[in-house]
């Protein structure tokens, strides 16, 4: 579980890094530098999510 919380931040982080490189390029920059990370955040979000439900 801690795992899946680490990876969910260091995601977190990667996407507003790629969302902040798009905007300072003007948006010549692939809009995929934020949004592949932002997937991933989501996936190990809900990942822990359910494991905590789980374990209730």
């Amino acid at each position: 579980m801690k795992v899946t919380r680490l990876l969910s931040a260091i995601f977190a982080v990667l996407t507003i890094c790629g969302a902040i490189y798009v905007f300072y390029t003007g948006g010549k920059a692939n809009a995929g530098y934020a949004v592949i990370p932002m997937i991933f955040y989501l996936l190990f979000s809900q990942w822990t999510h359910i494991k905590n439900k789980r374990k209730k």
